[in-house]
């Protein structure tokens, strides 16, 4: 465990006396040489991962303090006067800068186990996760009003499915839409890689931009865009009566011309049943309700199908293996899902920007930290014939505050050695369930439609 001993040693180094000491008076987070606050004892307090993020307060902060250093006996009020400044904000910002860079500069092991991308350099999945702000920071942060909150903020994620390696985090305002993120991949995207973004990223310019990268992607299909069936179509034509066209066992797949500038793709989906149809109109007469708006009727017939567009050649990724590879975006969610009921990520305590900004920037730098640590352990789940809960390691990690108190007492060492001694029997899926882990799933081939086609074309054999 060489590799979990040498992120464990950075994150040492990151919180140490000596880096905290001297940061913190550098950026003027401490002025004087009497100040009972000296840097280390703040960044352990805001950074190491523990059980009671939820109910952080001053008051608990001022606690942790005082158990990492003695002399550090300072009241909630004395702590706001020092955590509301811009001294501390740059004191954070420079230790998740740190964090970030040794997390992009570390090696990781890819999972050799999964034939469906043994053909990419890396997967590289992206969304974003919003978290509620006290509507007194709406100036900084700005919400997207109406039953949401005035003020939020807009986490922007990208890693890549194949290391579990976290490539990109950025911070914008709840209001800023998916789509103006949707350039930011291209500061890392290599030649080679598979992008997988949800429909919230849609936009020809970027798909045109993936391909001239020697890229490949996988994405939904905003059903607005004008669709032509030639490229030297002179009208675009009704998309369901292409997909009609094109249907069968209740599968399609051909090439489209889209926009303007009539940009080759590759068109694919499938019917779906009656219970996902019910969902989905539902849902979509709910959102239009909110809006003030009507479903329009070609929203309401495309909504009928599955659809996908994407530059993988048909011959070596059919239908299904593209849905299959889709699936795997709903990692990220679960990342997310991990970040909200373990770190509390979906809601931020306090109206000052700084304090703010020292809050996130601690809670992010504990993102990173477990990020890094999940995919090493899983190599280690592997070797043993099983597979990692990243969920239950992270659970792990802030549970008891084991972790915590083997970086206070300098013995990083044993809590790796109860860590691997813990994870066959606690840190693993459960192979007793009925349900499969969504890397499985992958695995295997499955996606969120292989019943609906199964039935489809149990239906024909018998016709």
């Amino acid at each position: 465990m060489r590799n979990l001993e040498r992120i464990i040693t950075k994150f040492e180094e990151i919180v140490s006396p000596d880096f905290c000491n001297a940061l913190a008076k550098r950026v003027g987070f401490i002025k004087r040489s009497t100040s009972q606050i000296l840097g280390h004892e703040f960044a352990m307090a805001m950074m190491v991962p523990h059980a009671f993020l939820g109910a952080e307060t001053l008051d608990s902060l001022c606690t942790r303090m005082r158990r990492i250093n003695k002399l550090c006996d300072i009241s909630a009020p004395a702590l706001a006067q020092r955590i509301n400044t811009e001294g501390a904000k740059k004191f954070m910002e420079k230790c998740f800068g740190k964090m970030l860079k040794d997390t992009m500069q570390t090696e990781y092991r890819e999972l050799k186990d999964m034939p469906i991308f043994s053909q990419f350099q890396r997967v590289l999945i992206e969304d974003s996760t919003k978290a509620q702000l006290h509507e007194n920071l709406s100036p900084h942060f700005k919400g997207c009003g109406g039953v949401a909150s005035k003020a939020e903020l807009k986490i922007n994620f990208i890693f890549d499915y194949l290391s579990e390696k976290f490539l990109d985090l950025h911070f914008v305002s709840g209001a800023t839409p998916d789509q103006a993120l949707s350039s930011r991949v291209f500061s890392i995207l290599q030649e080679g890689d598979l992008l997988i973004r949800d429909l919230g990223y849609f936009a020809l310019a970027r798909i045109n931009e993936i391909e001239l990268a020697l890229a490949f992607y996988v994405s939904r299909f905003k059903v607005n865009e004008l669709v032509f069936e030639k490229v030297d179509a002179k009208d675009p034509i009704d998309l369901c009566k292409l997909i009609k066209k094109h249907m069968k066992a209740g599968q399609f797949d051909f090439t489209v011309y889209l926009g303007k500038a009539r940009h080759p793709t590759r068109l694919l989906g499938c019917e779906l049943d009656e219970q996902i149809l019910t969902k989905r109109f539902r849902q979509a007469h709910k959102d239009a309700k909110r809006r003030g708006t009507q479903v329009s009727k070609k929203k309401l017939s495309l909504l009928r199908y599955a659809l996908f567009i994407t530059n993988l050649p048909a011959e070596i990724f059919d239908l299904e293996i593209v849905m299959s590879i889709y699936r795997a975006r709903w990692r990220i969610e679960l990342i997310f899902k991990q970040w909200k009921s373990c770190l509390n990520i979906h809601m931020f305590k306090g109206y000052n920007k700084e304090r703010l900004y020292c809050l996130l920037y601690g809670r992010m730098i504990m993102v990173l930290l477990l990020g890094a640590m999940t995919s090493v352990v899983m190599h280690s789940a592997a070797k043993i014939g099983k597979e990692l809960s990243s969920f239950k390691l992270t659970r792990y990690v802030i549970a008891d505050h084991l972790f915590a108190s083997a970086l206070q007492s300098g013995r990083p060492q044993q809590f790796i050695r109860e860590l691997l001694h813990d994870l066959k029997r606690r840190l693993c899926h459960n192979v007793r369930k009925k349900h499969l882990s969504l890397r499985n799933n992958v695995r295997n081939g499955q996606n969120y439609y292989n019943s609906q086609i199964e039935s489809i074309l149990q239906d024909e054999l018998v016709a």
